[in-house]
């Protein structure tokens, strides 16, 4: 299909909504960004992009931004609190990395994309359903947007435009951007965890720099359960302090300097369709738990998967069709696999955690069960980024100059 003559309405613009609408944009299409902030702002703190996303990065020409600013992480190491013994130990193939980012560099570099590729914005637009037809149209809440022939639902787990309420986990987590501390204990390449059971865990990322310039940074987070989170706050700092350094001493100077935000975190799998030329994409589509860390990857891939669908069906209709075809089963696994795994790290279970620190530890000294076990972490399983075949999209000299290659 020539996108020329395509008109695209995409509520959300956070990372699967500012990707999908630049790669959309850089292909003709009109495309017009709705979001209920006054101006575009990230929301979170910093993540993990895997091979996939980052797959997705380097054919919209932005991974050596990326990499100049995040952190390649080689490993992800988990300990008990307790005795200090090793119940995850995950790196990556050789010569393969993630790469750990600020949410706010990422969007910052996806936003400058997004303009430059002449994406229209609608800010302090809040969207509060969408009038099906065959030209739909976002209904704001003063009032509507203009009719398109393509409506994308990208406003992450919250969307309003599915009434049937996600469910919350009970678990969520104390997130900070601190400074990372340098000299310290830990390691620049590795996201370093400690647990208690299932019931307490807290972990340190190094996650780069948020513009040219800036000091690095690390992300530290904490669980807690949600019914928790008053009784935390009515507790004071001195009392959390103290917790802090019972469970990792390691990690007291980083906890006293944090300004946390409590996040919560849900489980669904939504209809993708939600009406006639209307779609979700990200969370909006498939919410999960942190525990994988896949929600910005799975992003990233829907809106390359949507674009090259579009571009190589004839009508909207088929394109959708394709894009689908060419995510839900990547989609279906995963939600499955972090429905069963996350009450192993997130839970008031016993039998759970001890199962896992009896098993996985032990396991992942097998290269082959490690090498499996990396390749779930990464995302890879299924080949996600070859089912997308990125060969449909044809960039103009311009995108081609810019093409990063990961490294």
């Amino acid at each position: 299909m020539n996108l020329t003559s395509l008109e695209v309405a995409i509520a959300g613009a956070g990372i699967g909504g500012l990707s999908l609408a630049t790669l959309l944009a850089r292909q003709g299409a009109a495309v017009t960004i709705y979001d209920q902030m006054a101006a575009p702002q990230p929301v979170g703190s910093g993540f993990v992009i895997q091979p996939t996303g980052a797959a997705v990065l380097s054919h919209m020409g932005l991974l050596d931004q990326v990499l100049a600013r995040g952190s390649r992480i080689r490993r992800m190491h988990g300990r008990l609190s307790s005795n200090g013994r090793t119940v995850l130990d995950v790196s990556y193939a050789k010569g393969a990395h993630g790469i750990a980012i600020q949410r706010v560099a990422l969007f910052d570099l996806l936003l400058d994309a997004a303009v430059r590729a002449g994406v229209g914005f609608e800010t302090s637009s809040r969207v509060t359903a969408v009038e099906d037809g065959s030209r739909p149209r976002i209904v704001l809440e003063a009032r509507n947007g203009s009719p398109a022939d393509l409506v994308v639902d990208a406003m992450g787990a919250g969307s309003p435009l599915d009434r049937k309420p996600a469910t919350e986990l009970s678990y969520g987590a104390l997130w900070a951007t601190v400074p990372w501390p340098k000299g310290g204990p830990f390691a620049e390449d590795e996201l370093q965890q400690r647990y208690h059971r299932a019931s307490q865990m807290a972990g340190v990322l190094p996650v780069g720099t948020a513009h040219d310039g800036a000091a690095p940074m690390a992300t530290f987070f904490w669980s807690i359960r949600n019914t928790d989170v008053a009784a935390w706050r009515n507790a004071g700092r001195a009392a959390w302090i103290n917790e802090v350094r019972a469970f990792w001493p390691d990690v007291v100077d980083l906890a006293e300097i944090a300004e946390p935000v409590h996040a919560r975190y849900r489980h669904h799998t939504r209809q993708p369709l939600a009406g006639r030329n209307i779609i979700r994409i990200g969370d909006a589509w498939h919410a999960t738990s942190p525990q994988l860390g896949q929600g910005a990857n799975m992003a990233l891939l829907d809106a390359a998967s949507l674009c090259t669908a579009l571009i190589s069906q004839q009508t909207i209709a088929d394109g959708l069709t394709r894009h689908l075809r060419q995510r839900q089963m990547h989609i279906r696994f995963y939600q499955l696999l972090s429905s069963i795994l996350t009450p192993f790290y997130q839970s008031d279970s016993r039998i759970l955690p001890f199962s896992r620190d009896l098993l996985i530890g032990p396991v992942t000294k097998f290269p082959l069960l490690r090498g499996l076990i990396t390749t779930l972490v990464t995302g890879e399983l299924l080949s996600p980024v070859a089912r997308i075949a990125f060969d449909r999209i044809a960039f103009d000299s311009s995108d081609e100059d810019a093409l990063g290659q990961p490294a």
